[in-house]
């Protein structure tokens, strides 16, 4: 007896190539002896919902769309027992893609159609800030509020470059925040920060980015980058180093670290981000590290499914 496979697209997502390539997806799933069922998504937290509605009808789900339709999947999966959260394959046709370049997915839509069926699950770190789950970062300030305030038809036209000018409009006028960053550990930093983020990633943006052997994805621990605001020439030159970090430490105007909870406060609302998303504003934001809480669908294809 064939195996359940839910197919979860976001029609549109990235220029709407999920739709576009709808056929060879299921060619490819139905190949690798999935029973497919599909599920566009009409409109936000359809997949979530979706999710907690079907899964214990399937074997695995793969969704594809941005990160956005990710953490939806995610976060239906966390609204259920452990042991009814099914492996999830990736397929992005988003905008910038970031957690597919930390899960070192395939570019093209049949290696990935292929891998999602047939590879293998592995477990993953969840995050939450203040009750909104993430898969990759969460973070506050310069430039985070890009991705859900650029208009989604500017995205389709004209892709990673409508984020670029639209944080560059940022820059005529930084915004600091003055915070306590604090850890169960007994780590507490205070200063005035321009940019913030908590992730479990390699690329942020696909402007910050983190080596690969830095990151890893199922150790009950984030990534902490902190930058505060730059006075100096030299400050500005960490800042920019800090766009391509090779270790988490610190290194002028920025502060890098690992913890599995942060706590940040602020005498003022600060506007979240979580996967690209808005995750709300609040003046003290914890972010904390639920372990291997899902499983992601991204190491090396084992051949036919059930070899």
């Amino acid at each position: 007896m064939s195996e359940r496979l839910l197919y979860i697209y976001n029609p549109h997502a990235g220029r709407q190539r999920a739709r576009g390539s709808l056929a060879e997806v299921v060619e490819v799933f139905s190949g690798r002896g999935w029973e497919v069922t599909v599920y566009p998504t009409t409109k936000a937290g359809d997949a979530t919902a979706a999710v907690v509605r079907m899964a214990s009808r399937f074997e695995r789900i793969v969704c594809c769309g941005g990160d956005g339709t990710l953490n939806e999947v995610v976060r239906g999966l966390l609204q259920l027992p452990p042991e009814q959260r099914v492996p999830v394959g990736y397929i992005p046709t988003g905008t910038t893609n970031d957690f597919a370049r930390t899960l070192d997915l395939p570019k093209t839509t049949v290696p990935l159609a292929e891998l999602a069926a047939s590879g293998a699950p592995l477990p993953v770190d969840v995050g939450e800030a203040n009750r909104h789950p993430f898969t990759y970062v969460a973070a506050f300030g310069l430039f985070t509020d890009v991705s859900y305030s650029t208009p989604q038809a500017s995205k389709q036209l004209l892709g990673h470059l409508a984020y670029v000018l639209e944080g560059a409009s940022h820059l005529a006028n930084i915004p600091s925040y003055h915070m306590t960053v604090t850890t169960p550990e007994g780590r507490s930093i205070e200063g005035d920060f321009i940019y913030g983020m908590v992730g479990n990633t390699v690329s942020v943006g696909g402007m910050v980015n983190l080596p690969r052997d830095l990151v890893k994805l199922d150790d009950g621990r984030f990534e902490v980058l902190l930058v505060r605001m730059p006075k100096t020439p030299e400050d500005w030159q960490s800042v920019l180093a800090a766009l391509n970090l090779q270790e988490l430490t610190e290194t002028g105007a920025v502060i890098g670290f690992t913890a599995s909870e942060v706590t940040f406060t602020c005498d003022e609302l600060v506007a979240w981000t979580v996967d690209g998303e808005f995750g709300g504003a609040q003046t003290v934001t914890t972010v904390i590290n639920h372990p291997r809480a899902v499983s992601i669908v991204y190491g090396k294809t084992k051949g036919e499914k059930g070899e």
